[in-house]
């Protein structure tokens, strides 16, 4: 088929298809989520009729909203408990190391393990080849994980959760149990989802921003008081007098 656009498309598959994708590390964000959640968060301070001294001064209160969040975050991650749903010493590794939204992304996947088993299907000297599968559906649809661990411990899901999102999958938290680890590995630990994330790589800086003499400009007076004659003519047309 001689159509261009999806010659071009098909020749960068690498940047938009998932099986692709998923080999690089995204916080496990999609292409258009990102953008959604960001217009969802800025709309409660903005919209369409917001003045440019308005939109400034909101978005700079929308920043600091932001945060201010992130503090709390901060503050809840090192300073709260976290309830845990088994007694196993792997999960209380993860209380210890994981922010307070990413043990709660961990518990999942560790929720959600309880369904598979792990069994050896090869070994050599380079690597070990593991199969995890879900036991509460019937064999002839069950679905095959293929796990492989290197002789230096590096362990692979072809799932790619890991490297996509820094979080552990189900498959690999099975293949742990079954290992009997007590720890989550080094390699297996992303410091951006850690308590010590932010003091390892530094506290966010956050200094408000100096404004200045915005209205001496003539477009920020012209926007200013275009703003302040709707609102004037909004409440004139409220009456006939």
């Amino acid at each position: 088929m001689n159509h261009s656009w999806l010659q071009d498309m098909y020749s960068v598959r690498h940047k938009w298809v998932h099986v692709y994708t998923k080999l690089h590390f995204t916080t496990g964000m999609t292409t258009t989520s990102r953008s959604e959640s960001m217009n969802s968060f800025f709309n409660e301070f903005v919209n369409a009729s917001t003045g440019l001294k308005e939109f400034i001064e909101n978005s700079q209160k929308a920043l600091e909203k932001q945060y201010l969040r992130e503090r709390e975050a901060d503050y809840e991650t090192k300073n709260k408990e976290r309830s845990k749903i088994t007694s196993s010493s792997l999960e209380s590794h993860a209380t210890s190391i994981y922010t307070k939204e990413m043990f709660r992304c961990f518990q999942h996947e560790l929720k959600e393990s309880g369904a598979y088993v792990v069994i050896d299907k090869e070994r050599n000297a380079i690597y070990k080849h593991y199969e995890a599968y879900k036991t509460t559906v019937q064999e002839e649809y069950r679905k095959y994980i293929v796990l492989i661990v290197t002789d230096n411990g590096n362990i692979t899901c072809v799932c790619r959760k890991f490297e996509s999102s820094g979080m552990l999958c189900r498959h690999i938290i099975r293949y742990l149990y079954k290992m009997q680890w007590s720890e989550i590995p080094k390699q297996c630990i992303t410091l951006r989802w850690t308590v010590e994330g932010n003091e390892r790589v530094g506290a966010l800086q956050h200094k408000r921003p100096k404004i200045g003499n915005f209205l001496e400009s003539q477009p920020a007076r012209y926007s200013t008081l275009c703003k302040a004659f709707q609102d004037l003519a909004a409440r004139g047309s409220c009456s006939i007098a």
